[in-house]
């Protein structure tokens, strides 16, 4: 007999609570509750806007050690800090560096690999910008258990990333970033060698290359291998794999160059940046790992399947690469970062690895003697940062519904341990709002296709009027280099449970798709990403799911642009928000961060050749032809896109008294860290949406200054 309960209605379902003895919740569908209905865009959510930052982790970086699992997270409710965690299967997981220390690389703007450990001891690059204002704290620390971290390096304008432990030699090898001096006009990279007592400066071991990533020690310890690139490519484009051995002084013998050949054939109707790029090398390498047994493999795109290149896992045999595995899918992502992992050795004939298909991702097992690929079963679409060791795979993972962690999985009895989560569990109102995506393949310019993910609106207490559409939010990722998200991010739920339609899109450029996928933007960035937001706006309007006069845009980065682009060159807009966006071109090709320095050539055209195709696809020189509001955030420390990106755009639409709406954080770079500039910036934008689509948005929120409004707004 049920006694000492109560009857909660909530979310469209009855939530019967019981006490005394017998404590629990059991919750069944309510069908006597009816949703209310109400305007799309002003429904009462279960998401607030602090939800996407309170409580919330970004994992950076994970190792195995042993038993142990050890990463990095970045934490938004302290200022952005990265703190390096710890995890063994006797204790939960805690700490390992004290909270003053903040394990952080500078190196290539975007950092990675901050952090490596072994049998204990941890290295990592603290990030502190109170003891250098100019060029910040990124001496390397070492740490050993039980005790303060203390530096290994000296105190000069240096970044260090990639680390690789040497015990034996007593040695960690890096890359080393020098700010101060200069190779073809930027930081100098070097491949390093660290000594870990700190005793002696740090000993370049291979100089010459734009780029330096991944030095990776054999398991003998008698050869190092590494990766290198030149100006003009990318890491994603054309690198070389070299390899060398380590004398008994530790030096590098013999260092030679092992694959990453140019291409045989140009053709010179190509952009020039791409021939130079193609001369240098026409395979991206990536990710070499060593066999338990001494034999190297990678991810390399020279895999042909059907007439189109993937990026598929490889041998390396003498001076060659063999392809372990032959199918249309992609086994790693770009390496915009440096740290990456997608696959890891169980033992000799075994490699366990990530691999992406249609934009999803799946673990799976390949068969290194026959390249068979078969697929572990698991619930996530998201996963990266792999790590086997020991009968066991660590990796970052997630779903649509299920926010990122880091999961344990045992390799013989397949079974998977949530070790930490990126955020609090989510309450049963948050899950109802949840739904996985409808992938959609659209038509777009001169018969191209692209794709995209179909979020509809979804809060079971709301439906919206019989004679009204929803909104539409069109999310745009950065990159262009990229691709839109497979893993839980509030922020798409955040608008559907409001009553917006959101769609997040894989325009041609982005990853995953193949490598004639993702060159299809070179020389068309700003036309090829926004026809393919135009096709599949007109593909939701044509079915009747969105509401063809309410159409916002929101993107960062290079998804700021398009977003801007839109605004600009299209009538498509009724409001866009464009988070550390580009908008001058130009600007771009002259001042931005060491890695892309020529990317925008790359992807328009030789710079300043070109420079009427430049100006020609940017927003700052036809600010007359922005056609909806705009409203702009912007970090003051970006060295990505420069704030002077944001202040000439502002400028230009005040002197055309066009309607928008700024805001500048101070601290922050490319990428919001901190809780108040993750908060901030949303409830703006909300604020901002409802001001120019005609609803009023639920619960108290920060309201921009907008100015040009015509009215007393600013």
């Amino acid at each position: 007999m049920l006694r000492n309960f109560k009857i909660v209605a909530n979310s469209g379902y009855l939530t019967l609570r019981l006490s005394g003895t017998s404590q629990g919740v059991i919750r069944m569908p309510d069908l006597a509750v009816q949703p209310d209905i109400c305007a799309y865009g002003a429904w009462t959510s279960p998401i607030a806007p602090d939800a996407l930052a309170e409580g919330t982790r970004k994992i950076e970086l994970i190792r195995l050690d042993g038993a142990s699992v050890v990463w990095v997270e970045s934490r938004p409710e302290e200022g952005g800090r990265s703190a390096v965690m710890r995890w063994t299967p006797d204790t939960c997981a805690e700490d390992a560096t004290p909270r003053w220390f903040n394990a952080r690389s500078l190196v290539n703007s975007y950092g990675g690999g901050a952090m490596a450990v072994r049998s204990g001891t941890i290295v990592f690059t603290q990030f502190s910008p109170e003891a250098f204002p100019k060029t910040k704290d990124q001496r390397v620390y070492r740490q050993d258990n039980g005790k303060l971290p203390v530096p290994i390096t000296p105190a000069v304008a240096a970044s260090y990333a990639d680390f690789e432990i040497d015990a034996a030699n007593g040695v960690v090898y890096a890359v080393m970033e020098e700010a101060t001096v200069l190779t073809n006009g930027q930081a100098t990279q070097t491949l390093v060698a660290l000594d870990m007592s700190g005793a002696r400066m740090p000993r370049i071991l291979a100089s010459g290359g734009d780029f330096y990533a991944a030095p990776r020690l054999s398991p003998d310890g008698r050869h190092l291998a590494w990766i290198t690139w030149n100006y003009p490519s990318m890491p994603w484009e054309g690198t070389e794999l070299w390899m060398a051995e380590i004398n008994p002084s530790g030096d590098l013998r013999a260092p030679q160059k092992v694959a990453g050949n140019p291409a045989e054939q140009v053709d010179p109707m190509l952009n020039p940046v791409l021939q130079r790029l193609m001369r240098f090398s026409d395979t991206s390498i990536t990710q070499p790992v060593w066999s338990p047994g001494g034999q190297l493999y990678v991810v390399s795109d020279q895999v042909e399947v059907a007439g189109h290149r993937w990026s598929n896992i490889c041998r390396v045999e003498r001076r060659a690469l063999i392809p372990v595995t032959r199918d249309a899918v992609e086994f790693a992502a770009p390496a915009w970062q440096l740290g990456g992992a997608s696959f890891g050795f169980a033992s000799d004939s075994e490699i366990i690895a990530t691999m992406t298909r249609d934009g999803l991702w799946s673990l799976v097992r390949v068969d290194t003697g026959t390249g068979h690929v078969s697929t572990i079963d698991t619930p996530f679409t998201a996963i990266r940062q792999l790590h086997v060791s020991g009968g066991a795979a660590v990796f970052l993972a997630g779903s649509f519904t299920e926010p990122s962690g880091i999961y344990r999985m045992d390799l013989a009895s397949q079974e998977i341990r949530l070790i930490r989560s990126t955020g609090p569990p989510l309450d049963a109102a948050v899950a109802d709002c949840l739904a996985a995506p409808r992938s959609i393949t659209f038509s777009s310019g001169e018969g191209c296709a692209a794709h995209a993910f179909h979020y509809p609106p979804r809060n079971p207490r709301f439906t919206g009027p019989e004679d009204e559409k929803p909104p539409l939010v069109v999310m745009i990722h950065g990159g262009p280099t990229a691709a839109a998200t497979t893993s839980l991010d509030l922020t798409i739920p955040f608008f559907t449970s409001r009553g917006f339609a959101v769609v997040d899109v894989n325009y041609r450029g982005s990853t995953g798709f193949g490598r004639a996928f993702r060159r299809a933007i070179y020389g068309g960035w700003g036309k090829v990403d926004v026809e393919d937001c135009i096709g599949v706006v007109s593909a939701l309007v044509a079915e009747g799911l969105v509401d063809p006069h309410r159409i916002v845009s929101r993107g960062g980065s290079s998804g700021g642009y398009t977003t801007l682009a839109l605004a600009t060159f299209t009538d498509l807009l009724s409001a866009a928000a464009s988070y550390y966006g580009i908008s001058n071109l130009e600007m771009i090709a002259k001042v931005t961060d060491k890695l892309e320095a020529h990317y925008a050539e790359l992807l328009l055209g030789p710079y300043p050749s070109a420079s009427k195709l430049f100006r020609a696809r940017s927003p700052l020189y036809h600010a007359d032809r922005i056609d909806c509001p705009i409203i702009l955030f912007q970090g003051t420390e970006d060295p990505v896109v420069p704030p002077e990106q944001a202040r000439v755009l502002i400028a230009a639409m005040a002197a055309r008294n066009l309607p928008h709406a700024y805001e500048f954080y101070e601290g922050e770079s490319h990428g919001f860290r901190k809780a108040a500039s993750i908060v901030g910036s949303l409830e703006e934008e909300l604020s901002f949406y409802g001001k120019f689509l005609g609803f009023t948005p639920h619960g108290p929120l920060k309201a921009p200054v907008i100015h040009n409004m015509g009215d007393d707004s600013a």
